[in-house]
């Protein structure tokens, strides 16, 4: 048992324990590096700056111009119908805008029952105080989970799509409201057309760099998003989608 001990004081620790110690050290840096970047916001601007930093991420929304989007309800009704149509960025936020749900209200933890006021009678001795009551809001829908999105947006970027939402990521009660950002296009998954992201952001982290993470995070985003079962029943008789000339053409066999 001395010995070990003895060889490590006088040559030091071992290339084994070094390399696990760089390691942990390196993962440790790149989850810290990480959760900073997830809650440093995203730079939202109307158009690109003429010098763009490194260190920053740029969202550029997607237009929701009336004058551009009076036609999204008749080929909404031609793609539910299993016709193919073609739309602007305008029509899909129209779309968003029309089937998103009131902004969902995040659950909270129980409030601590309010101090007594003074003159009120005490309770005896092994009566609990009885907390508050409150009424809850059923104006606003609670839901649950680590992130919470909202209505998507959309933008067309040359042959690419941007779905940009804001999300509120929740832990406990404990709230934070970030965006994601997701630029890519579409293919086949088996039979089924699904996107196919690029790039992801979750705030200014780029998680496209761990595709492990994207797909979990954009799997969840799905999950939680309302879609209409008609949209979805309607989704899967696509056989292509492309994206070219501003515009997002959506192939029904």
């Amino acid at each position: 048992m001395a010995a070990p001990k003895l060889d490590k004081a006088l040559y030091g620790p071992s290339v084994t324990e070094v390399a696990l110690g760089a390691v942990l050290g390196l993962i440790a840096g790149v989850l810290v590096a990480c959760v900073y970047l997830v809650f440093k916001p995203v730079s939202q601007v109307k158009a690109l700056p003429k010098e763009t930093l490194r260190s920053m991420v740029y969202y550029i929304p997607g237009n929701d111009s009336n004058a551009k989007s009076k036609g999204w309800q008749a080929k909404q009704k031609q793609f539910l119908a299993g016709t193919s149509i073609t739309v602007v960025e305008e029509e899909l936020n129209a779309w968003s805008a029309s089937a998103a749900a009131p902004a969902p209200a995040v659950a909270k933890p129980a409030a601590k029952p309010p101090a007594p006021k003074p003159g009120a009678p005490k309770p005896k001795p092994g009566e609990k105080p009885k907390p508050a009551e409150e009424k809850a809001d059923e104006s606003k829908p609670v839901q649950e989970g680590i992130i919470i999105p909202y209505a998507p947006n959309f933008r067309v970027v040359d042959d690419k799509l941007q779905i940009g939402l804001k999300c509120t990521l929740n832990w406990y009660g404990l709230t934070y409201d970030t965006t994601v950002i997701a630029i890519g296009g579409f293919g086949k998954s088996g039979d089924q057309i699904v996107f196919q992201p690029e790039k992801v952001y979750l705030g200014s982290c780029p998680v496209h760099l761990l595709p492990a993470v994207s797909g979990v995070l954009l799997s969840q985003i799905v999950a939680k998003e309302k879609v209409p079962d008609e949209v979805r029943t309607a989704w899967t008789k696509l056989t292509t989608v492309t994206i070219g000339g501003g515009t997002v053409k959506f192939t029904v066999q």
